[in-house]
Formats: C-alpha cells, sequence, structure tokens
C-alpha cells in the first residue's frame, strides 16, 4: 500500500469544487492524509480507479523554500537595483543588456560570474513589471460578429 494521498485528482473526477461521480455521490477534491485504500472505501471507487486518478495529476514545480545565499553578488545587488530601476527610464535601444550589466558592476570591483548577475536581472524583471494578460475572446452566438468589406475592381480588390 502506498502513502497518504495529499489530493483528490481533479482531472478524473471534475474542475472545479465537488463533482459528481458515475454513481452521484459528491467527492470531495482534496482529502489530506488518507490513505487512497481508505477514499476507495469511503466513496466506492476502486484503488485501481484511486490509483489512476492520483497519478494523472501534473507534477508540482520545485519552489525554495528561502533564498540561496550570495555573498560576492550581495555588496552588489543595491547597485545592480539602482541600474535596473534607471533601465526603465532608458529608450529601448539604450536599455542594459544582462551582459552590460555585469561590465558596468565588474568595472566597480564585482568579481562574481555573470550568470549571477543575469539571474538578479530576470528576478527583478518578474517582481517589478506586470504579467502579460490573456483575455479569451468568446462570445455567445449572436453576440458579436466581424466582417470585412471589400470592393472588386476588375482583378484588384479594395478595402472599404
Amino acid at each position: 500500500m502506498r502513502g497518504p494521498v495529499s489530493k483528490w485528482c481533479e482531472s478524473h473526477l471534475g474542475a472545479s469544487g465537488p463533482s459528481a461521480n458515475e454513481k452521484g455521490s459528491q467527492v470531495p477534491l482534496i482529502l489530506e492524509g488518507k490513505s487512497k485504500r481508505q477514499i476507495a472505501r469511503e466513496h466506492n471507487h476502486s484503488r485501481k480507479t484511486v490509483d489512476k486518478a492520483v497519478d494523472t495529476q501534473p507534477p508540482q514545480p520545485y519552489r525554495l523554500s528561502r533564498a540561496k545565499p550570495s555573498p560576492v553578488f550581495g555588496a552588489f545587488r543595491a547597485r545592480a537595483d539602482e541600474l535596473l530601476a534607471e533601465n526603465a527610464h532608458l529608450p529601448p535601444k539604450q536599455q542594459y543588456t544582462g551582459h552590460k550589466l555585469y561590465e558596468l558592476l565588474q568595472a566597480e570591483g564585482y568579481q562574481g560570474s555573470e550568470a549571477r548577475v543575469r539571474l538578479h536581472m530576470t528576478q527583478w524583471n518578474k517582481a517589478h513589471h506586470a504579467p502579460a494578460l490573456f483575455l479569451p475572446l468568446e462570445f455567445d452566438p449572436g453576440q458579436d460578429a466581424q466582417v470585412d468589406w471589400v470592393r472588386r475592381v476588375g482583378a484588384y480588390e479594395i478595402p472599404v
């Protein structure tokens, strides 16, 4: 028997909230600290079904519990933040790349790696820029229409 199950499979039993299984009973999606056998018994599923449901969950990405220490870069972090804040006011062609930022810090005495500077630049940009938004364009039938009007003159099409 495998260890306790931390989550009930959302992809097998529904997309959001409790969902009805094939027998019509409500099955909660999150069951903390229960074994697969106990879940199967309580919800009248076979253990194989519970195994399939749990195994089809996508793996959770690894996240650091705390930031890694950077003793060499730590003294230059404030200067790098100043340069990155200044970077926002520069025209696009004059903005600092990761390599240029590394060269500027190196001229000031930084002896660490360029990869650490680029990593800090990436983290700073993620923290200080709004994420890209995605708005799906879905309309109910009959609510919106789009038409391209074109006038033909011989073999040529002229947009109106």
